[in-house]
């Protein structure tokens, strides 16, 4: 009874990360590109964006922000085995060392989530992937790293819906990169 109970909350845990996910992509950001708008005007600066950052997950795999999306603001989120969502997998079963979440935001309006696991080798991703597939989500697999992206309107609507459970603070993307960290144990990526 406990191993179902636990396995449910894990699948409703993971729906809500996961929330939509749809097609495939590859793509990343640094924490100094974290400054909100307003953050940035009160600091009395134009902001701008690096658009061809890059993140080595692997040994042979990079992810390169996407050239097909619109963005003036970039989150970039890390776990590692110590965080709460991976160590809840590890619970379940289903090994993964990092997982990355990407948000990109235009005009304070979410434009794309790009979400990463990376696994210890191919037989755990593929077993995690089967898991996904197996909860109606869309995942592709390259080796030993897991991906799932969100369009801006998906993600929108998940935070629309996040706040109006009340899981979120308010409809922005802000609030909803806090409940990352604060409900997945996530952290700004440096």
């Amino acid at each position: 009874m406990k191993k179902k109970l636990v396995s449910i909350l894990m699948c409703a845990m993971m729906g809500m990360m996961m929330i939509g996910c749809g097609s495939s992509g590859k793509d990343g950001a640094d924490k100094s590109d974290t400054k909100t708008e307003s953050e940035a005007d009160s600091e009395g600066e134009k902001q701008t964006i690096d658009k061809n950052f890059s993140l080595q997950m692997t040994d042979t795999y990079t992810f390169n922000d996407p050239q097909d999306i619109d963005f003036d603001q970039r989150y970039v989120l890390v776990g590692d085995e110590n965080s709460k969502l991976l160590s809840d997998m590890g619970n379940m079963g289903y090994q993964a060392s990092k997982m990355y979440d990407i948000v990109y935001v235009n005009g304070g309006s979410p434009a794309a989530e790009y979400q990463y696991f990376v696994t210890p080798d191919e037989a755990s991703a593929t077993d995690l992937a089967q898991f996904y597939t197996s909860q109606g989500q869309k995942i592709t697999q390259e080796g030993n790293v897991l991906y799932a992206t969100v369009d801006g309107d998906t993600l929108e609507g998940s935070i629309i819906s996040l706040a109006g459970t009340g899981a979120i603070s308010d409809e922005t993307p802000e609030a909803y990169i806090e409940m990352m960290k604060s409900f997945n144990g996530l952290v700004d990526y440096e």
